[in-house]
Formats: structure tokens, C-alpha cells, sequence
């Protein structure tokens, strides 16, 4: 019997390791870093795919007409073959000193055969015209399409960013709201007492008792809020909406180097796909217009559109000068708000460990350490909005450094 139970013992114990690894394995699949979120998204975004089913669309399109393109010429080529061989049949014909009437029948058969060969030349010649046009629509389609693919996947990654990182601040906020909660509610039973003992008025209990009410409202709209946020990234990442979701906070980078504006132009521009995409339309335009043989106004036109485009690729160039004073702009403003919060932190920080040491000497009330730590948190608070708020700023020239506004 005592065999039994110390067999049970020990299936006991071992169960109890099994179950203890698995818990320990279902929380680390509720912690989720930054990068694994960016990289989760990557593989699950919807839109992303949307993005991916367009660029092959665009690929497929491009191969038909490729292959219509392709086909034609060859068609054409084969009627040309069959055009020169007729007319080397009619001039070896007619370099006969004596025809026959055979002869002559051929010859005239041979006529009446190359006027309706030249005659699908020509056709064949304007089809090939606008599937040439076509096919040149069809790679700029196809070119459109894998920038935006890739210019998505980026502006995906800064989405991951700054959604993170709104919830990590909403969850400090509701922290900070939890403890001023309690503060407050300890604030009004004294408040009651106080007026039981005549010390106190009836106002000053409606007021905290106000200001109670307030701040429970606050921490249920901001745990339904976070539960939204967490809900939405866990729909990107590829979740269940409402699966337990743990953010690790990350490091925020103080002293960041600040490209110099030309410098930052210069690669904006390059990369910017509306100012690429106007002036891939301009050339085409000037190689139509290199091509235009007719009599008609249609030169005048396209010189037109073309002046058009050029004033329009002004208009982009001067838009993203201006976004990118006002992102380099930004950068610095938020750096500086980044440093401001952080001495207040610090100093926040260093008063609550003092008035944690003064009330462990009883030199101070519990409700004047509770009002430091609440200061503390709040301190933290806006250190931390400062320091997230400084890296998406940042994050955001990055993007405009690869030509995403």
C-alpha cells in the first residue's frame, strides 16, 4: 500500500511538472515582441495579400499581352515572308521575254493575292501599334503594382509600430488610473469620516465622490479601448481577436541622427513614386510624340500634355520638400519633448524612492506615498507617450527616406 501511494506521488509530481511547462509555454505565446508583431502581420495581413493578388493579376496580364504582342508580329512577319515570296514569283514572271496566257493569269492572281496580303499587313500593323501601347500600359501596371506592394509592406510595418505602441501607453494609462483611482477612493472615506466628525462638508464628499465616478468611467473606456486596440492587432497578426496578448516594451533610442534636409531630399525623391510615375508619363509622352506622323493637331496636344506633366512634377517635388521640412521638424520638437519628460521622470523617480524610505520611517502618511507614486506613474506616463512619439516621428522620415509619405 505505501508503494502505491508513493508511485501516486510521484505520477503526481510528474503530471504536475507537465502542466507547469505547459503553462509556462502557453504565456510565452502571449508575449509578443515588436519584431515578432511586424513579422506576424507580414505573413497575415489581409490587405497585404489583397496587395500580392493585384501584383500577379498585373503579372498574368502582362504575360497575355505579351503573348498577343508576340503573336502578332510573328503573323506579320509570316504574311511578309509570303508578300516577298509573291513578289519574287512576279518579277521572275515578268522577266520572261514570252508569257504565256498562263503566265499572265498567274501574274494577275499573284497581284490580287499580294494587295490582300499588304491590306492584313496594314491591319496587323495597327494592332501591333496599340498592343504595343498595351503592352507598355501592362508593364507600367505591373511596375505600379510591385511598388505598392513593397511601399504597403512598409507602411504595414509603421502601422504594427504604432498601434503597439499605443497600446503599451494606454496600458499605462490605465495604470496610472487604477492608482489614482485608490487614492481618490481612499481620499473620500476619510472625506466621510471626517464629515460624520462635523470636519468636514457635504460638497467636498460629492466632490470626490465625482471624481471617483469619473475615474472608474475612465478605467472602463480604456479597457475597452485597449481590448479594441489588442483585438486589432491580434486580427493582423493572424489571432483570435480576443486571444490574451502581452506587449513587451522596448527601449526608445535618446540621441537619434537627424539626416541633413538636401540629403534627405535628394533619396526621397528617388524613391517617391508620384514623382516616378510622372515622369515615366512624360517620356512616354515624348517617345508618342516621336512617333506621330500625321497632319492633324495631335502634336500640339501631346506638347501640351507633356507641358501638363512637367508643371505637375513640380507641384510633387515642392509637396515633398515641404513634407520633409515638416517631418525633420517634427523629429527634433519630439526629441526634445523626449528629453524634458525624461528629467521629470527621473526626478519623479527619485522623489518616490525617498518618500518610499520616509514612510518606511514613519515621516510620512501612506495617502502622501500613494500621491508619489501616483506622480511617479504619471511622470513615467508621459515619458513614455514622449518617448514612443519620438521614435514613430522618426520612423516616419525613415519612411519618407524611402519615398513613403
Amino acid at each position: 500500500m505505501k508503494g502505491k501511494v508513493i508511485f501516486l506521488l510521484a505520477v503526481l509530481i510528474v503530471l504536475s511538472g507537465f502542466s507547469n511547462v505547459y503553462a509556462a509555454e502557453d504565456v510565452a505565446e502571449d508575449v509578443i515582441t515588436l519584431e515578432q508583431a511586424v513579422k506576424l502581420a507580414e505573413e497575415n495581413s489581409r490587405s497585404l495579400t489583397k496587395y500580392e493578388i493585384s501584383k500577379r493579376k498585373a503579372k498574368y496580364q502582362l504575360y497575355e499581352i505579351n503573348d498577343q504582342y508576340w503573336e502578332a508580329n510573328y503573323d506579320q512577319d509570316v504574311n511578309m515572308n509570303k508578300y516577298n515570296s509573291l513578289s519574287q514569283e512576279y518579277s521572275d514572271l515578268q522577266a520572261k521575254e514570252d508569257l504565256s496566257e498562263d503566265d499572265i493569269n498567274r501574274m494577275n492572281e499573284i497581284k490580287e493575292e499580294m494587295d490582300a496580303i499588304w491590306d492584313d499587313i496594314n491591319k496587323q500593323s495597327d494592332a501591333i501599334e496599340s498592343l504595343s501601347d498595351q503592352k507598355r500600359d501592362a508593364e507600367d501596371n505591373y511596375d505600379d503594382s510591385v511598388a505598392a506592394e513593397e511601399n504597403y509592406q512598409k507602411q504595414l510595418e509603421y502601422t504594427v509600430e504604432e498601434l503597439y505602441t499605443t497600446i503599451l501607453i494606454q496600458e499605462e494609462s490605465l495604470l496610472t488610473s487604477s492608482k489614482e483611482y485608490e487614492l481618490k477612493l481612499n481620499l473620500l472615506n476619510i472625506e466621510k469620516v471626517k464629515l460624520q466628525l462635523g470636519r468636514s462638508s457635504r460638497l467636498n464628499v460629492n466632490q470626490l465622490s465625482r471624481d471617483v465616478t469619473e475615474l472608474n468611467k475612465k478605467i472602463i473606456e480604456l479597457n475597452s479601448l485597449i481590448k479594441n486596440l489588442k483585438g486589432e492587432l491580434n486580427d493582423m497578426m493572424g489571432r483570435e481577436y480576443g486571444a490574451e496578448l502581452r506587449l513587451v516594451p522596448f527601449e526608445i533610442q535618446e540621441n537619434i541622427e537627424i539626416p541633413e534636409y538636401d540629403t534627405l531630399f535628394s533619396k526621397a525623391a528617388r524613391e517617391y513614386d508620384a514623382i516616378a510615375v510622372i515622369k515615366r508619363d512624360i517620356s512616354n509622352k515624348k517617345d508618342d510624340l516621336d512617333s506621330i506622323d500625321d497632319d492633324g493637331y495631335q502634336e500640339e496636344l501631346l506638347e501640351l500634355e507633356i507641358k501638363e506633366k512637367e508643371l505637375e512634377l513640380e507641384d510633387e517635388r515642392y509637396k515633398l520638400k515641404e513634407a520633409i521640412n515638416n517631418l525633420i521638424a517634427e523629429v527634433k520638437s519630439k526629441q526634445e519633448d523626449y528629453q524634458l519628460s525624461l528629467i521629470d521622470y527621473k526626478n519623479a523617480q527619485k522623489k518616490y524612492d525617498w518618500d518610499q524610505k520616509r514612510f518606511e520611517q514613519g515621516r510620512i502618511s501612506k495617502l502622501a506615498l500613494m500621491q508619489s507614486e501616483l506622480d511617479y506613474l504619471n511622470a513615467k506616463n508621459k515619458n513614455t507617450s514622449a518617448g514612443y512619439g519620438l521614435y514613430l516621428a522618426y520612423r516616419s522620415l525613415q519612411l519618407a527616406e524611402a519615398g513613403i509619405l
